[in-house]
C-alpha cells in the first residue's frame, strides 16, 4: 500500500506556470514544446518571435556573450538555475531556457530572500532539449515564441482511470466469487473436466493481519522515506514478479476457460524434467517477456501501457487468490487503510518536515516513479504529466467488494453476472440489487468524488479518504434494512440460503 493518491504525482506541478515554445522558423524545425515557468524568472512575461542561441558555456555558470536580445538555452549542472539566468540577464538576454537531464519538467526554485529576475526563467526536459539543440546546431538562426499556457482543469485520462478500476474491481469480484457463482459441486466437475490439478484455496485474512498489515506498511513506508533512492530499485524488480506472476495465472486461467481441452491438455518432454504444458510454457514467456519488457523500458512513452496490464493483472490474482472472512475484516482493514493514508499524506509533514507518501510515492531523487499505481497520459493538453491510481485504492476496496459478491450469491442478493448455484429461488430475491451492486455504485461514487475535489482544488487527494466511506456506510444500512447486519458482519452463512449440496459427480 505504497500509494493512494489519486494523481498525486502530479501535485509538484499542478499549480505550476506552463509555457508553450513554439518554433517558427526555420519551417523545418517548426513545432510547439512545453516548459514551466520558474520562480527564479518572471512568470508573467511572454516572448514574441526571438532567436534561440545555445549558451557558451552550454552550462552558463561563467558569464555570457553574444546572448543580447535572445533566447539562452543551457544546461542544467555545476552552478544554481539562478545563477545560469542571471548571468543570460546579465549579457542582455530576454530569456532563458534550463534543458533537464531527465524527462521530467519542475519549477527552477531558488532563495525565497531573492528578488526574482526580471526576464524568464524556463525548463524543458532532455528530449524537448535536445530538439532545440539540433535545430540551433544546423541552422544559423532558429526563432520561436515562448507564450503562457493553462492546462485544462479536467482530462479525459482522468475518466479512463476511473473505468479501469472499477472495471479491475468488478472483474476480480467475478473471478473470486467462481465458486459461490456456479456452486461448489458444479465448479469441482468443471475443474475435473479440464483435468486440471485442484487450485489453492484462497488465503483468508483475519483482523490481526489487517493490524499487522498497517502497521507493516508504515514501518515500510518510514523506511522508504530515507532510503527510496536505493530502495526503488527493489520495489521495480518486486513489480515486475508480482506482475509477470499476476500475468500467467489470470491468461492461464482465462485460456483454460476458453481454449479447446485438446490445446490445454498438449504437452512436451523433457529429460530429468518430465511433462510440460505447452499452455503454460507459451504464457509463461509472455507473462516474463512484458515485464521484462517495462523493466527495461520504464521510462519510454509506451511503457504505461505495459505496466498498466502488470498492475491489473496482479490485483486480478489478489482478488482470486486473498479474500477477507466478513464485513468486520474488512471493515477494520478499510478504515485502518483510511486513517493511514490521511496521517502519511496530510499529518506526516509535521514530523518528517514533509509528506512522507509523497516523497515515496514521487521516488525521491533517484529520477524514478513508484511502479505500485495505474497511469494514464493526459489527452487533452501538450503538457508532460500522467493521470495515476495507486493500486492499494483498487486493491483494498476490491477485497471487500469481491466478499460482497460470494455472499450475494450465498444469500441470493445479488443483482448481477447471472444465476447462482440455485435455480428455485424466488423471483423477489433474483431481481433486487445486491450488497455487491451498491458497493460497486458507492465506490464509483468515491472516485468521482475525489476526482471532482482533486480538479476544484488542484492538490492530490487520498482517494481512500471518499471511497471508504462510500463503499461501507451504504451496504450497512441496507444490512440494516434487509436484518441481514449481522450475517454480513460476522460471515455467517444461515440455513435457509442458497447452498449447492449436490455431489460433485455423478453417482449412477
Amino acid at each position: 500500500m505504497i500509494s493512494r493518491i489519486l494523481l498525486s504525482l502530479i501535485l509538484a506541478v499542478a499549480r505550476a506556470d506552463y509555457g508553450l515554445i513554439d518554433i517558427e522558423k526555420p519551417p523545418s524545425e517548426a513545432g510547439k514544446y512545453v516548459a514551466i515557468y520558474g520562480p527564479v524568472g518572471n512568470t508573467n512575461t511572454t516572448l514574441e518571435k526571438k532567436p534561440f542561441v545555445k549558451a557558451k558555456p552550454f552550462l552558463a555558470c561563467k558569464p555570457l556573450s553574444g546572448v543580447r536580445g535572445s533566447i539562452v538555452v543551457a544546461g542544467r549542472g555545476e552552478c544554481p538555475f539562478r545563477t545560469k539566468c542571471a548571468n543570460a540577464e546579465k549579457a542582455g538576454a530576454v530569456g532563458c531556457v534550463v534543458v533537464n537531464n531527465g524527462t521530467e519538467i519542475f519549477e527552477m526554485g531558488g532563495d525565497l530572500n531573492e528578488k526574482p529576475l526580471k526576464i524568464p526563467a524556463l525548463m524543458v526536459n532532455n528530449q524537448t532539449g535536445e530538439a532545440l539543440l539540433n535545430a540551433m546546431d544546423k541552422h544559423y538562426s532558429v526563432v520561436g515564441s515562448v507564450v503562457k499556457y493553462r492546462r485544462p482543469p479536467f482530462d479525459a485520462s482522468i475518466a479512463v482511470l476511473v473505468l479501469m478500476a472499477v472495471g479491475t474491481v468488478a472483474g476480480g469480484a467475478y473471478w473470486s466469487a467462481s465458486k459461490e457463482r456456479l456452486g461448489a459441486s458444479r465448479y469441482a466437475r468443471i475443474e475435473a473436466e479440464k483435468g486440471e490439478e485442484e487450485e489453492e484455496e484462497p488465503a483468508v485474512l483475519n483482523e490481526y493481519f489487517a493490524w499487522g498489515f498497517i502497521v507493516v506498511a508504515s514501518l515500510g513506508l518510514v523506511v522508504l522515506f530515507y532510503y527510496i533512492d536505493y530502495l526503488i530499485y527493489v520495489l521495480v524488480f518486486i513489480f515486475c514478479l508480482a506482475g509477470a506472476q499476476g500475468l500467467f495465472l489470470t491468461l492461464t486461467s482465462f485460456a483454460s476457460s476458453t481454449l479447446p481441452q485438446s490445446v490445454i491438455r498438449a504437452t512436451y518432454k523433457l529429460p530429468q524434467i518430465g511433462e510440460i504444458s505447452w499452455m503454460n510454457t507459451i504464457v509463461t514467456i509472455f507473462a516474463v517477456g512484458v515485464a521484462a519488457v517495462w523493466g527495461v523500458y520504464r521510462k519510454a512513452a509506451f511503457a504505461w501501457i505495459l505496466q498498466d496490464v502488470l498492475g491489473i493483472a496482479f490485483l486480478l490474482t489478489l482478488q482470486r487468490t486473498v479474500q477477507l472472512p466478513n464485513v468486520k475484516v474488512a471493515g477494520i482493514l478499510l478504515v485502518l487503510a483510511f486513517l493511514y493514508d490521511i496521517f502519511w499524506v496530510f499529518l506526516s509533514p509535521f514530523f518528517f518536515q514533509q509528506s512522507v507518501m509523497v516523497k515515496v510515492a514521487t521516488g525521491g531523487n533517484s529520477g524514478e516513479a513508484m511502479p505500485m499505481l495505474l497511469k494514464m497520459p493526459r489527452l487533452m493538453d501538450p503538457t508532460p504529466g500522467d493521470s495515476l491510481l495507486g493500486l492499494g485504492d483498487i486493491a483494498i476496496p476490491g477485497l471487500y467488494i469481491s466478499y460482497l459478491l460470494r455472499f450475494d450469491y450465498l444469500t441470493e442478493s445479488h443483482w448481477v453476472f447471472g444465476d447462482s448455484c440455485s435455480a428455485s429461488r424466488s423471483k423477489a430475491t433474483s431481481t433486487r440489487i445486491g450488497f455487491f451492486s451498491v458497493a460497486m455504485i458507492g465506490y464509483l461514487a468515491g472516485l468521482v468524488m475525489c476526482d471532482v475535489v482533486l480538479i476544484l482544488t488542484k492538490m492530490g487527494q487520498p482517494a481512500l479518504l471518499y471511497i471508504v466511506p462510500c463503499v461501507l456506510a451504504p451496504v450497512m444500512i441496507l444490512a440494516e434494512y434487509r436484518g441481514m447486519r449481522h450475517s454480513l458482519w460476522t460471515g455467517a452463512t444461515p440455513s435457509s440460503f442458497c447452498i449447492d449440496v449436490s455431489p460433485a459427480f455423478p453417482l449412477s
